[in-house]
């Protein structure tokens, strides 16, 4: 992670430190990958690209803690590298990012392309890359919009080839439309904004099992990232996803204990510093009634 930001710290990327991620947005209840964390920062510094590294919480989606069915590559809780560029070529920023790749060792050969057949520009840009077009994924889809309304653009994704299966590491975003009314305008200045996936770098075993790790960094950053904005929803769902984890212990039976000791060896890498003591303590205050309910 250091080293992705000293890598584009050197060419002038301006280093952006993690945001809380409970959000200031209303519309959200946490902070997750993409421009939601540092929206207004970028605002006010003008004429600058930036790198950054996020913690994130996501609680929409097929694979979440909530719904119990993480296939093992979607998490619900991760850390997202970002670049975030204004009015700038998409080719400059992908020759340093395929350099960087190449610097922490993923093989040239394993790197494949998507992107969508329409995106002319991109294709050409690839090419001009001397991107063997046999490594590049030609579909229709590859468009990024936030909703039904409001800024969009094409998107080309970065997949590593492991174990056998295409692995979506990164992916880059040249936001330059904006749709109003079901009518598409040009914007005058495009944005480019990248995420790579920091634990997809690691390229772990997958696992398409539910991981305890994922809902234990859940529970772990929405705690260590309380604040004024934290809200009585902050609340239930931290309940949740404390009572998912007392019902795989019920269910599994698995030990306490073990999970405890499993999790904080120190040897393993989490996203987080936190207290045992305080966390236990945690457990036990807002779940006490839990207890009394299975009984």
């Amino acid at each position: 992670m250091i080293n992705f930001l000293k890598y584009y710290n050197f060419y002038n990327y301006k280093i952006i430190g993690n945001q809380n991620i409970v959000s200031t947005n209303k519309s959200l209840l946490f902070n997750n990958s993409g421009f939601s964390a540092i929206k207004n920062l970028i605002i006010k510094i003008k004429n600058n690209n930036f790198t950054s590294y996020q913690y994130c919480v996501r609680l929409k989606g097929l694979f979440n803690d909530l719904k119990l069915n993480n296939d093992g590559i979607h998490q619900t809780s991760f850390i997202m590298l970002g670049n975030f560029l204004l009015n700038n070529n998409i080719l400059n920023f992908l020759k340093i990012s395929l350099n960087f790749l190449l610097i922490i060792k993923i093989s040239k050969k394993k790197i494949y392309f998507s992107v969508n057949i329409l995106d002319f520009s991109t294709i050409i840009i690839l090419l001009l890359l001397k991107i063997n077009i046999k490594k590049i994924i030609f579909t229709k889809k590859n468009i990024w919009k936030i909703n039904n309304y409001g800024y969009l653009g094409f998107c080309l994704e970065i997949y590593y080839k492991f174990n056998n299966i295409l692995l979506e590491i990164w992916n880059i975003v040249n936001i330059n439309y904006l749709l109003i009314n079901k009518k598409l305008f040009k914007i005058k200045n495009n944005i480019i904004d990248s995420g790579l996936g920091y634990y997809r770098l690691n390229l772990k075993k997958i696992d398409r099992k539910l991981k305890l790790i994922d809902l234990c960094n859940s529970i772990f950053l929405i705690l260590n990232n309380i604040n004024i904005n934290y809200t009585k929803n902050h609340n239930f769902l931290l309940n949740k996803l404390l009572k998912i984890l007392f019902l795989i212990v019920i269910k599994k039976k698995i030990s306490i204990l073990r999970i405890f000791l499993f999790f904080f060896k120190k040897n393993k890498k989490f996203y987080f510093n936190y207290n045992i003591k305080k966390f236990i303590f945690n457990i036990i205050k807002k779940e006490y009634s839990f207890f009394f309910d299975l009984k």
